[in-house]
């Protein structure tokens, strides 16, 4: 297990736009198993590799039992809309009122660079 301090707000690292990932390799693999074991013992249901200081475009998440990762990601979002709590960990103990969407299709890839396509609905 390779747990990482969370990088909290006002880390440069946070306003920084995250890079894509070129290369598929095991030094991605170790990344996302950082990111996983990293947010659950947060614990949380999402986490981002710049919020443990790596700027590259992966995350991680476990929303109703179901873990995952995605690398690269793309979104597409519903124009139905919901209200709800969010919050962040790198924003521990606060939660604020937002406008999300119902539905979503997420593509990239994962760990080995294999396509991977997302649907989540609340």
């Amino acid at each position: 297990m390779a747990v990482q301090p969370i990088r909290l707000f006002g880390d440069p690292v946070l306003r920084t736009p995250a890079e894509p990932v070129t290369s598929f390799d095991k030094e991605l693999r170790t990344l996302v198993r950082d990111l996983t074991d990293t947010m659950r013992e947060a614990p949380g249901v999402g986490l981002a590799a710049p919020q443990i200081g790596v700027g590259l475009r992966v995350f991680t998440y476990e929303v109703d039992g179901e873990l995952g990762h995605l690398v690269n990601p793309v979104l597409k979002l519903s124009g139905d809309t919901q209200d709800g709590d969010e919050g962040c960990l790198s924003f521990p103990g606060l939660t604020y009122p937002c406008v999300r969407s119902m539905s979503l299709v997420a593509k990239g890839f994962n760990e080995y660079g294999d396509p991977v396509v997302i649907q989540g609905s609340e």
